[in-house]
């Protein structure tokens, strides 16, 4: 074997070994951005680029977004490229699904320059079946830098990266149904398991108060004796709905159990918590009386209780006595 033949056989191991590397590493790794970030190492590795760019089409299918990237400058990441009537090798990949090589860019009218130092660019698909999910490109500094074997470790990367980003959005997708209402569509129970340690120990570092506010609907078991339990159902849809349009984006709205539902407002003090209860009692009413959803001639009541955390208070203790405020406030 001649040294050349050598080093090239030993180049192919390395490549091949990053590859198994990458393959292992992808079906541990849970979080999107570490995803594209191990990609690029692993570009890095297999190739001599000068520099090298995820690209994402967007979930509305407008927009090729350039995610993450090696060699470019730090402003390009969000890059928005329209798919639509619009220039460049990487929507030109998006749009055909094709693996596409230009040895000199500067001889391909589709080319839009991103850096004046690129000479020839390598773009391959980011393919699930027949999905596109995006683009994965390097450019050289070089002409005709690229060969075949090149091309062909390229788009092995991105069928791994197409795998890694499916699974972790399956899984995601997975979490968030486990964390949420599926009638109404707010978060559940389980999520306030979550979130409650979470908060209250954010809470305690910087000394900051919680505020829960309990909430029910008035007679809501006369509505589904009434008009039965798809009206019921409809209500509670547009209770909900109400809820989180008038809270702040910040708070987390949770359907307690039946009708009732909390609010779990950070770093609000007890006179923030009574302005907060008045508020949105009362565009939750309104809301509730402009309803399709309400049956004509039905007025429903809402019923709030409040409580505020302290740093240093048992958090559980709390969500029980906004619980028992409420029912005072039904009582009442």
């Amino acid at each position: 074997m001649s040294p050349d033949e050598s080093i090239s056989t030993s180049r192919n191991t390395d490549r091949f070994t990053a590859l198994c590397e990458l393959a292992q590493e992808m079906a541990l790794v849970e979080d999107e951005r570490t995803i594209y970030r191990v990609v690029l190492e692993v570009a890095r590795k297999v190739l001599d680029f000068f520099n090298c760019a995820i690209l994402l089409i967007d979930p509305e299918g407008k927009d090729l977004v350039l995610t993450d990237q090696h060699g470019y400058p730090d402003e390009t990441l969000g890059m928005r490229l329209p798919l639509k009537g619009a220039k460049g090798l990487s929507c030109w990949v998006a749009e055909h699904g094709e693996m596409l090589y230009v040895p000199d860019v500067r001889a391909d009218a589709r080319y839009v320059e991103g850096v004046p130092e690129a000479r020839s660019e390598l773009a391959v698909p980011i393919r699930i079946q027949d999905r596109i999910l995006g683009v994965l490109n390097v450019e050289s500094d070089r002409v005709d830098a690229f060969d075949r074997d090149e091309a062909m470790l390229l788009q092995a990367l991105a069928s791994q990266l197409a795998v890694a980003l499916e699974l972790n959005r399956a899984r995601a997708e997975l979490d968030r149904q486990s964390i949420t209402d599926m009638l109404t569509g707010v978060y559940n129970r389980r999520y306030l398991e979550r979130l409650l340690p979470s908060e209250s120990s954010r809470a305690e570092r910087f000394q900051r108060p919680i505020a829960l506010l309990m909430l029910d609907l008035d007679d809501f078991k006369l509505i589904n004796d009434r008009f039965g339990h798809q009206q019921g159902d409809q209500v509670l849809v547009a209770f909900a709905d109400a809820l989180v349009n008038t809270v702040r984006k910040i708070d987390s709205v949770i359907r307690y159990g039946g009708d009732e539902f909390l609010v779990v407002m950070t770093e609000t003090d007890d006179e923030g918590g009574r302005r907060a209860c008045q508020r949105i009692r009362e565009g939750v009413m309104a809301a509730l009386r402009a309803s399709p959803a309400v049956p004509a001639g039905v007025q429903l009541g809402v019923s709030v209780g409040l409580s505020v955390r302290q740093p240093g208070e048992d958090v559980v203790q709390k969500l029980s006595e906004a619980d028992r405020a409420m029912y005072a406030d039904k009582q009442a």
